[in-house]
């Protein structure tokens, strides 16, 4: 008898510790402003089904780095397909912006847990995004700042818990 209330009292906690870890990723994701997006970033990362909060930010954190990456390379590409001299010099402050952001979402990612520095890192990021976008009349880019933005707001919001 000791021994099945035993084993019913662990399975219990077991699935109560699943279940909630599984709620993780909702509760935090309902915290930041883009809910929707937040939980389908982490659900994505095999990693977030056992991360903590922390975790859940460097998730989003890296991913930043890839969009952010991935917004500078378009830059890129664009400034090799372009002769208009205004765009050529847009695209110059967005590749400088991006390439400060992969900087800043890097090392949010090595500070996180040690004070303010990841959050202010993070709003770099936003930063950037928004400063390339207002370089154009008609941004070729709003697709990828808006994700980089997002995504940002999202690490953020995650960071500030």
């Amino acid at each position: 008898m000791g021994t099945t209330t035993l084993g019913l009292f662990l399975s219990i906690l077991f699935a109560l510790s699943h279940s909630s870890h599984g709620d993780l990723i909702a509760d935090t994701c309902k915290k930041t402003n883009y809910t929707q997006l937040c939980v389908s970033t982490l659900r994505a990362d095999p990693g977030s089904k056992t991360a903590d909060v922390k975790g859940l930010a460097r998730i989003v954190l890296e991913v930043v780095v890839v969009k952010s990456n991935a917004t500078l390379n378009r830059v890129l590409e664009l400034s090799r397909n372009t002769s208009d001299i205004v765009q050529i010099q847009s695209l110059a402050v967005c590749a400088q912006k991006y390439i400060d952001a992969v900087g800043y979402a890097n090392e949010a990612i090595r500070n996180l847990g040690f004070g303010d520095s990841s959050k202010d890192l993070t709003s770099g990021v936003i930063d950037a995004a928004v400063s390339c976008d207002r370089q154009f009349t008609e941004s070729p880019l709003t697709t990828y700042n808006l994700m980089v933005y997002e995504l940002g707001e999202v690490a953020l919001g995650i960071i500030k818990l």
